[in-house]
C-alpha cells in the first residue's frame, strides 16, 4: 500500500457496456466520502462499439483536472489493457476478467499489479445480467481504493432509484460479490488516502449541469436548441427541470428555428437563451444579426468541438474562438464569456442573462466538450435569487410624431417596450431603421444607429471585472489561457511548485471586450509567457497580439480532440522554456 494525496481510477471498455453509469457511480461514491472530484470521459460517436473510458480523479483537497497515471484500471476487454498500458505505474492495479475476454495478461508486460476477477460469472451468479459485471468491478475497485462499500450501495440506490428495488438489489449484490471476491482471494488496498467527513456545502456536477443551474438562477424563462454535442446535455438538463422551474424549453427542428424562437421570446419580454455547437452556430449567424440590429437581449451557449464540418462530434477543441468573435453580417456589438470550470459556468451564465438585458445585445457563452461533460466539485450555491428587470419602459409615451422612439440615439441603450403596452408599439425587424423602427436607407440615420449600437461596447468594457489570476512570489513562467484550459494549468502549477519552479497564470473568462490593460500588465511583468490553447493556429495568441501589439513566441497547442494534461504543460515548461535560460 502507498500513501497518496489523490486517487485516480479509470474504467475502459466498449460503448454500450454501461461505462458512463459505472464511472458516475464511482464518482458519486468518492464525492460521498467528502472528497473533491474531477471526472473526464472519452467516447467515440458510436451507439455501440468503439473504445470508451471514464476516469475519476479524487482526493481530500481540491482537484482541478484529470491525471495521466492511473492507480486502478478496470479493463473490461483487451483494448482496456492494450490502450492504457503506458498510464500504469509499478504500483497500479489492473482489474480484468480473463475468462470473459480470454485475456493473456502476460503479453502486456504490465509494470504493476493485476487481479483477475470473473466479473461476468459473479454478476450472473447473484442473478444479475451480463452488464452488471461493471458493478462487480466497482465492488472490487472500492476494496482496492480503501473506500466504504456501504457508500457505494447508497449511490447505487440513488442512481437506479427509477429502476425499481429489484434492480437496485441486484446491482448491490454484484458490487458485494466483487468486493468479497477480491478480499477473500488475497487482495490488498493499493491506496491509503485520508478520509474526510461528509460535507453538505459542495455539489458535484458537469459543466453543462452547472450552466443549466446557473441559467435557472439567472431567471431564464425560455430555452431553445437543436441537439448537437456537446450542448445536447444542457437541453436535456433544462427540459428535465422545465416543469418544476416554470420555464419553456423547446427542442426545435433546426438551429435556425431555435435562434428565431429565442429572438421571439426575447421580443415578448422574457430572458431567453439558445444552445448549440460550432456547426449549429454557423446556421445561427443570420439570426444573431437579426437580434443585434433589433437590439434584443439574447444569450447563446456555444459548445466547441473539433471541426471543420461535423469533425469529431464527441471530442474537445477550442477552435471556434475567432469565429465566435467575428461571426456576423457587417459589425455589431457582442460580449463573449468563456467559463473555465463548473463554478464559473454557473456564475457566468447568470451574468450573461443580466448583461444581455442591461445592454440589449448578444452575449455568447463559449464552452467545449471538456468543460461541458466533465464533472467538477463546486461550492453549493444559495437557493434563492431575485432579478431586477432592466431597460423595460412600463409607461411609454409616443413623441410628437405619434410613434414610440424605441431606437432613440441620444444614448447607447434606449428603453424598450413589451408587446401590448399602450403607446409603446414599435417595429422590430432585420432592416436598418430609424428611431421608430421604420426601415431606412438614409446615410445619416444609418450612421447614427450604427454608432448607437457600437457604443455599447464602451459601457461593457467599463464594467468588466479582473480576469482569473494567481501567482507565486517570483514566477519564472506565466501561463495564459482561456476557458477550460484553466483546469490542467492549475494542476500543472501544483506540479511545477513541487519541483521548485514558481509560476503564474492568467485565464480569460471574459474574452470580449478584451481585457487589454490587465493583459498588457502581465505581459510586461518580466516573466516568461506561455499561451496554452486547444487549437492549431493559436487564436488566443493572435488576439493578444491584435489587441496589445505584443507577440508571444512560446505557444503550446493541442488539436487532436483531447484536452491538455498537466503533465503535458509541465513537460513543455521544463523541456523547452527553461532550457532557454529564463
Amino acid at each position: 500500500m502507498i500513501n497518496k494525496n489523490t486517487l485516480n481510477w479509470k474504467v475502459a471498455g466498449f460503448a454500450g457496456e454501461g461505462i458512463m453509469t459505472t464511472g458516475l457511480l464511482m464518482s458519486k461514491t468518492c464525492a460521498k466520502h467528502g472528497w473533491y472530484i474531477f471526472d473526464y470521459t472519452e467516447y467515440p460517436s458510436l451507439i455501440r462499439g468503439g473504445h470508451n473510458t471514464y476516469q475519476v480523479h479524487a482526493g481530500p483537497e481540491p482537484i482541478h483536472a484529470q491525471k495521466w497515471k492511473v492507480d486502478v484500471l478496470v479493463a473490461l476487454n483487451k483494448n482496456g489493457l492494450a490502450f492504457h498500458k503506458e498510464e500504469l505505474t509499478s504500483e497500479s492495479m489492473v482489474i480484468f476478467d480473463q475468462e470473459d475476454d480470454n485475456v493473456d495478461i502476460s503479453i502486456y508486460n504490465l509494470a504493476g499489479k493485476n487481479f483477475n476477477v470473473p466479473m461476468v460469472k459473479l454478476a450472473q451468479k447473484v442473478g444479475g445480467s451480463r452488464v452488471m459485471a461493471n458493478n462487480v468491478a466497482l465492488g472490487a475497485s472500492v476494496f482496492f481504493l480503501g473506500l466504504d462499500l456501504s457508500i457505494l450501495n447508497q449511490v447505487i440506490a440513488q442512481v437506479f432509484s427509477d429502476k425499481g428495488q429489484e434492480v437496485i438489489n441486484l446491482n448491490q449484490k454484484a458490487a458485494q460479490a466483487g468486493y468479497d471476491f477480491v478480499k477473500s482471494n488475497g487482495g490488498q488496498p493499493v491506496v491509503n488516502l485520508t478520509k474526510k467527513p461528509g460535507t453538505n456545502n459542495r455539489l458535484t456536477l458537469t459543466g453543462n449541469e452547472a450552466t443549466g443551474l446557473g441559467a435557472l438562477a439567472g431567471g431564464l424563462s425560455f430555452y431553445a436548441a437543436y441537439p448537437m454535442t456537446p450542448s445536447s446535455s444542457l437541453l436535456h438538463y433544462l427540459a428535465a427541470k422545465a416543469s418544476k422551474a416554470g420555464i419553456v424549453v423547446k427542442h426545435a427542428e433546426n438551429e435556425n428555428s431555435a435562434v428565431n424562437m429565442a429572438i421571439g421570446a426575447s421580443f415578448a419580454g422574457v430572458k431567453a437563451m439558445v444552445g448549440t455547437a460550432g456547426g449549429g452556430f454557423c446556421y445561427m449567424t443570420e439570426g444573431l444579426g437579426f437580434a443585434s440590429v433589433a437590439e434584443l437581449p439574447l444569450v447563446v451557449f456555444e459548445g466547441m468541438r473539433p471541426g471543420p464540418a461535423l469533425g469529431m462530434p464527441t471530442w474537445t477543441a477550442q477552435g471556434d474562438l475567432a469565429f465566435v468573435l467575428s461571426a456576423s453580417q457587417d459589425e455589431f456589438p457582442r460580449i463573449v464569456l468563456t467559463p473555465g470550470d463548473a463554478e464559473e459556468a454557473f456564475l457566468l451564465v447568470q451574468k450573461a442573462l443580466d448583461l444581455a438585458e442591461k445592454y440589449q445585445l448578444l452575449v455568447i457563452v463559449v464552452s467545449d466538450k471538456y468543460l461541458a461533460e466533465s464533472r467538477f466539485t463546486m461550492p453549493k450555491p444559495k437557493t434563492s435569487y431575485s432579478h431586477e428587470r432592466m431597460g423595460i419602459d412600463t409607461k411609454p409615451q409616443a413623441d410628437e410624431s405619434g410613434f414610440y422612439p424605441r431606437y432613440r440615439t441620444d444614448q447607447p441603450v434606449s428603453q424598450r417596450t413589451l408587446p401590448g403596452t399602450a403607446n409603446g408599439g414599435y417595429i422590430a425587424n432585420s432592416y436598418e431603421h430609424d428611431k421608430y423602427g421604420f426601415a431606412t436607407e438614409e446615410g445619416p440615420e444609418r450612421a447614427a444607429q450604427m454608432e448607437k449600437r457600437m457604443k455599447k461596447m464602451e459601457l461593457a468594457t467599463s464594467g468588466m471585472p479582473e480576469q482569473y489570476y494567481e501567482a507565486d512570489a517570483q514566477p519564472q513562467v506565466t501561463l495564459l489561457s482561456f476557458g477550460s484550459t484553466k483546469n490542467p494549468i492549475r494542476a500543472a502549477r501544483e506540479l511545477l511548485h513541487e519541483e521548485g519552479i514558481e509560476s503564474a497564470m492568467l485565464n480569460f473568462s471574459w474574452l470580449w471586450p478584451f481585457p487589454k490593460d490587465q493583459v498588457t500588465k502581465v505581459l510586461n511583468s518580466g516573466s516568461k509567457i506561455l499561451v496554452v490553447e486547444g487549437n492549431y493556429q493559436g487564436q488566443l495568441a493572435r488576439l493578444i497580439t491584435q489587441e496589445t501589439g505584443i507577440k508571444v513566441s512560446d505557444q503550446l497547442h493541442r488539436y487532436d480532440g483531447r484536452p491538455f494534461f498537466a503533465e503535458d504543460i509541465v513537460s513543455y515548461v521544463k523541456g523547452t522554456m527553461l532550457k532557454k535560460k529564463l
